[in-house]
C-alpha cells in the first residue's frame, strides 16, 4: 500500500512545481517586457471569449504604443452592444487578421490592421463574383458611400499618418448599426447626428446649431423632421463648403425642406445667378446665417 500513496505524493509534487512555474513564466514576461502591461497568456484558443477576457475592460486598462509612440489606451468592448450591432456575428479575427496570437503583446502576421473600407470592398468583390448582388443590397449602398467618401473633404490628409475624419470617427465600428430608412429606430439615429459631429470635432459649430431653431426642435423637441447636419452636408461625399459647388448644393438642400421660399428665391436676381452657376451672389445662409439660424419673427433674428 506504500507504493501507491508515494506515487500520489509525487504526482502532487510535479503539479505544484508546473503551476508555480507557470506563474513565474507570466509574472517574468510582464515584468521583463513592459509593452505587456501586466496581461499574461489569455487562454489556447485566439476566439471572441480569449480576446474578451482582456479586452472587456473589466480586468485592468490596456494600452499599446501608437504610431506617433505615445502610449494610448484601448477602449474596452461591451459584448451585449456588440452582438446587436450589424457586425455581432462577425469573430473578433475576422477584422483583426493582423492578430497572430492571443498573448499579450501580441504577435502580428502580415495581415494589414483592421480596416473598414478594404474589408467592405473585399466582401462586395466576392457577392459580385457569387451573383449576389440583389440579396446583399445594403453591402452595395456602403460601398457606394465608401466610393463618395475618397473624394470628400473628410478622406483628405490631416498629417503623414492619419485623414481629417475617417470612418471610425462618425461610426463606432464594434457597435455599428444605423437602421434601415423608413424604421422608427432610424429615427432615433437620426436624432444623434449632431452630437456625432459636433461633440468631437465641429463643437463650435455645435454650440451655435443647439440654440438654433433647427438645433432645439432636434436637441429639445426630438422633432425627426427638423434639420440635421447631414440635411445640409450630407453624409459620405462632404465636401469643403468654400467651393462654389458646395454653396449652391447647400441652396438645394435647404430647399429640400422649405420647398416655397425655394421656388421664390429662384424667381430673383440673386436666385437667376445661382442657377447659371455663380455662387457671389446672397443665398440662403448669407442672410439667414448658417448654423444658429433663428425664425424669421425671432426678435434677435
Amino acid at each position: 500500500m506504500r507504493i501507491p500513496i508515494l506515487v500520489t505524493w509525487l504526482m502532487t509534487g510535479v503539479v505544484c512545481l508546473t503551476a508555480a512555474q507557470a506563474i513565474w513564466q507570466t509574472e517574468a514576461t510582464a515584468a521583463a517586457d513592459p509593452k505587456s502591461h501586466g496581461v499574461g497568456p489569455a487562454g489556447e484558443k485566439l476566439d471572441d471569449a480569449s480576446c474578451l477576457t482582456c479586452h472587456n475592460g473589466k480586468k485592468q486598462v490596456l494600452a499599446f504604443p501608437a504610431a506617433d509612440g505615445k502610449i494610448r489606451p484601448l477602449r474596452a468592448i461591451q459584448k451585449d452592444k456588440l452582438t446587436k450591432g450589424i457586425h455581432g456575428e462577425m469573430t473578433c479575427v475576422a477584422c483583426h487578421l493582423d492578430i497572430a496570437d492571443n498573448i499579450a503583446p501580441h504577435k502580428k502576421s502580415a495581415a494589414a490592421k483592421a480596416n473598414c473600407v478594404t474589408c467592405h470592398e473585399g466582401l462586395w468583390e466576392t457577392v459580385q463574383k457569387e451573383n449576389l448582388t440583389a440579396e446583399k443590397t445594403r453591402l452595395g449602398v456602403v460601398v457606394q458611400n465608401i466610393e463618395a467618401y475618397k473624394n470628400s473633404f473628410h478622406a483628405r490628409p490631416k498629417s503623414e499618418t492619419s485623414v481629417k475624419a475617417a470612418c471610425d470617427d462618425c461610426h463606432d465600428t464594434h457597435y455599428f448599426n444605423v437602421p434601415p430608412r423608413g424604421t422608427s429606430k432610424r429615427t432615433e439615429w437620426h436624432l444623434t447626428v449632431p452630437n456625432v459631429c459636433g461633440a468631437k470635432c465641429h463643437t463650435e459649430q455645435l454650440e451655435e446649431y443647439a440654440v438654433s431653431t433647427h438645433g432645439t426642435a432636434v436637441m429639445e423637441r426630438h422633432n425627426p423632421k427638423a434639420a440635421v447636419c447631414t440635411d445640409c452636408h450630407t453624409t459620405h461625399d462632404i465636401a469643403k463648403t468654400s467651393i462654389d459647388t458646395t454653396k449652391l448644393q447647400i441652396v438645394e438642400n435647404c430647399g429640400g425642406c422649405h420647398k416655397e421660399s425655394l421656388a421664390s428665391y429662384r424667381d430673383t436676381y440673386h436666385g437667376q445667378v445661382g442657377k447659371l452657376g455663380y455662387a457671389y451672389t446672397a443665398k440662403c445662409y448669407d442672410c439667414h446665417g448658417s448654423h444658429g439660424i433663428l425664425k424669421v419673427d425671432d426678435p434677435e433674428s
